[in-house]
């Protein structure tokens, strides 16, 4: 019986340690795909003069 709660308690153990992995690496992945998305939009508003293709990222998003 005690064997048996070791086991699951390391399994339990495994499973919290890799979803906090997988939460901060999928957090870190979702970050930098935006902060790229932010700087191309940034280039494009800066090239425009005006603010419409934040606006369309916007809408688009939404």
């Amino acid at each position: 019986m005690t064997d048996l709660l070791t086991d699951f308690l390391i399994y339990v153990g495994i499973g919290v340690i890799m979803f906090s992995i997988g939460m901060i690496l999928g957090y870190q992945l979702l970050m930098m795909h935006y902060q790229k998305r932010f700087m191309i939009l940034a280039q494009q508003c800066s090239d425009a003069d005006s603010v419409v293709p934040l606006v369309d990222e916007l809408a688009r998003e939404t």
